[in-house]
């Protein structure tokens, strides 16, 4: 069977992402093994860590080989291979991730936390090394970790040293990602040995076809877009065939096809609308929809929100005040602004559906952003639902399936049934306005259109975890009468007890233990979180991440179950009790807290209003949401000591 390469050959999230190995993956048929070459310094964890599940779950399996240098986050995607190779000359380095943060005490330790979480995630990949725990943990002590090719074959890190002799079948396909990768590593390596070989003609031939590849795959990533015009097709195969046609030569190919009907508009020349090019002479414009994304990340920016992937030419319009975006959009749509003063040029840009949606796209993404930003540590253990109405909700808790009987030779089939019990709540509506005035627009004052709302994103995040842990701690009464946590639910421990490995067994017991509705049957609910007060944080990290019980002198051996809890602190809990600590189960399997949202409603959703008798436009934020306890016996308390 044919295979199909692909090679990571830059910075994990700049030039090498998520998306576009998505995009790459898009074009081979699953079923055919891959082979994935790695040259890369890092970057981005997160985009390190989607690539490495898109691998992970590639049907025709991968290979990885490490031609060059595997670092840091370039690392997490080696682990994705089901084998992985390294040149004798290759480096490896793993530590831990690292991040640039700004703020308060308090965001520090935010930023501290998360970067915990982010260092188990890592741990997660390395695991395939089959090392200890607490060789994974040391790896992430802050320090850099290299090893030889030879060196990490040891550790588990890579199963094969590719020998000087080995050769491969070229692939049928062969597509990159690759950007020159700079050596700004002379503070850590004080001297590297370079030695030159000369290439046979076998490895001549394989990097022209390689080489070819690469040239073919540029060409049909331009041509995509465009591939529903008429003639396109035709164009795009001759500069295919044409060994001599780079791709940047394919590209102005494109441009003149595409600009060949065009007809001038006031000293502009505009092609097919639907795609939205503009020309002026011989310098092409963006894209409608890019522009608009570029000027609404660099808007962002401007503002002090951090946006995690730029648009690619948000650094065309870096100094672009928004009086200037709209003179851009004006020009685009064939208008001229020549003799306009700032506010004639925004009254007719806001005459545009352009410049509105752009305003509009730039307070939501700020208040998106906000809101994904802030803390959640309520949403991983609550289970989420959608509502139809503001009516009060019942949500049904069946109990467990009938059990199943003996069918005798020739018998009946006998009917079971099921019992149900039914909590109810509300959705309310929560919300704030937001005014942002023209005069404001022409000062290139962004505050209401980017930073207010992105506060308010945030404060939306945060009324979400005040009401989930507000059910959880006021104890509500459920509808038989008793409160959430109670002996009559066998989910309340009788005397509290200290964070141990005897008080968590002890817990995890009760819950195993609980019965359906109906009585009969054991239903055996799982713990998967701990959740703690945040004067527990670091005593539940220290229990849930050592390989040994804390609490004895013995070395003797910390169960796996406890190390696999999902650790979630929140300082809520503080508020009501710095002893008390909760498990709950994985929704997926019983739901003990949900939390509902209005159907079709995005969270939170943006309303705007253009004003008539004042130059304003009003922005109304708002989150249809409410909390609900259904099943007490996907919880347990315990008071703690």
């Amino acid at each position: 069977m044919s295979t199909s390469k692909i090679s990571i050959f830059s910075e994990i999230g700049s030039v090498v992402t998520a998306e576009n190995i998505r995009s790459q993956l898009s074009y081979i048929d699953d079923a055919t093994p891959l082979i994935v070459e790695i040259n890369s310094e890092g970057g981005s964890v997160s985009e390190a860590v989607a690539i490495y599940n898109l691998l992970r779950t590639w049907k025709g399996g991968v290979t990885v080989e490490i031609v060059g240098w595997a670092l840091s986050a370039a690392t997490v995607i080696a682990m994705a291979g089901q084998r992985i190779k390294a040149h004798a000359t290759s480096l490896i380095m793993v530590h831990a991730p690292w991040t640039n943060a700004s703020g308060n005490a308090g965001a520090m330790r935010e930023n501290a936390a998360l970067l915990d979480q982010v260092a188990l995630t890592m741990q997660a990949a390395y695991a395939r090394t089959r090392q200890p725990a607490k060789t994974l943990a040391a790896w992430m002590d802050g320090q850099d970790h290299w090893f030889t090719a030879q060196e990490a074959l040891a550790l588990g890190l890579v199963d094969e040293i590719i020998s000087a002799d080995a050769r491969a079948a070229a692939p049928a396909n062969v597509l990159a990602c690759r950007h020159p990768i700079p050596l700004n590593f002379q503070t850590r390596i004080s001297a590297m040995t370079i030695t030159n070989t000369t290439p046979d003609a076998e490895q001549i031939r394989a990097e022209a076809i390689r080489a070819d590849g690469e040239r073919r795959q540029s060409i049909r990533y331009s041509f995509a877009k465009f591939s529903s015009r008429e003639g396109i097709e035709a164009v795009q195969r001759a500069c295919e065939d044409d060994h001599q046609c780079t791709a940047a030569a394919a590209g102005l190919k494109l441009l003149a096809f595409l600009g060949k009907d065009a007809s001038s508009v006031n000293g502009w020349n505009i092609v097919n609308p639907n795609d939205g090019f503009s020309y002026n002479g011989n310098s092409t414009g963006p894209r409608m929809p890019d522009f608009k994304a570029a000027a609404v990340d660099v808007l962002l920016e401007r503002a002090g929100i951090r946006v995690a992937k730029p648009h690619p030419q948000a650094a065309d319009l870096r100094r672009t005040s928004i009086v200037g975006m709209a003179e851009r959009i004006l020009s685009m749509h064939g208008k001229s602004s020549v003799g306009m003063s700032k506010g004639q040029v925004i009254k007719a840009a806001m005459s545009t559906d352009d410049f509105p949606q752009l305003l509009s796209d730039l307070t939501g993404k700020a208040m998106r952003v906000g809101y994904n930003s802030a803390p959640a540590t309520h949403a991983g253990w609550t289970g989420e639902r959608e509502v139809s109405n503001f009516k009060k909700q019942t949500l049904a808790m069946l109990s467990e399936a009938p059990g199943l009987e003996q069918v005798p030779e020739g018998g009946e089939y006998r009917f079971g049934a099921y019992a149900e019990s039914a909590e109810s709540f509300t959705v309310k509506t929560y919300g704030k306005m937001v005014r942002f005035t023209r005069q404001a627009l022409i000062n290139d004052e962004l505050g209401a259109l980017t930073s207010i709302p992105s506060t308010q994103g945030a404060a939306a995040r945060r009324l979400e975890a005040d009401l989930v842990y507000g059910k959880l701690t006021s104890n509500p009464v459920m509808s038989d009468g008793l409160q959430l946590f109670h002996a009559g639910h066998s989910n309340l421990a009788a005397a509290g007890a200290a964070l141990s490995v005897e008080s968590l067994g002890a817990s995890r017991a009760a819950m195993r233990k609980q019965k359906g509705i109906n009585g009969s049957e054991h239903i055996d609910p799982q713990p998967r979180y701990l959740l703690v007060p945040v004067t527990l944080e670091t005593k539940a990290e220290a229990l849930l991440n050592s390989t040994v019980d804390p609490s004895r002198n013995n070395n003797s051996e910390n169960p796996d179950w406890i190390r696999r809890l999902t650790l979630v602190a929140d300082p809520r809990l503080d508020s009501n009790s710095e002893a008390a600590w909760y498990l709950a189960t994985d929704p997926a399997q019983m739901e003990g807290i949900v939390r509902a949202y209005l159907e079709g409603e995005q969270r939170p959703f943006l309303e705007e209003q253009e004003g008539w008798k004042t130059d304003t436009t009003d922005y109304k934020v708002r989150l249809d949401v409410g909390v609900g306890v259904i099943d007490y016996r996907g919880l347990y308390k315990n008071p703690g000591a």
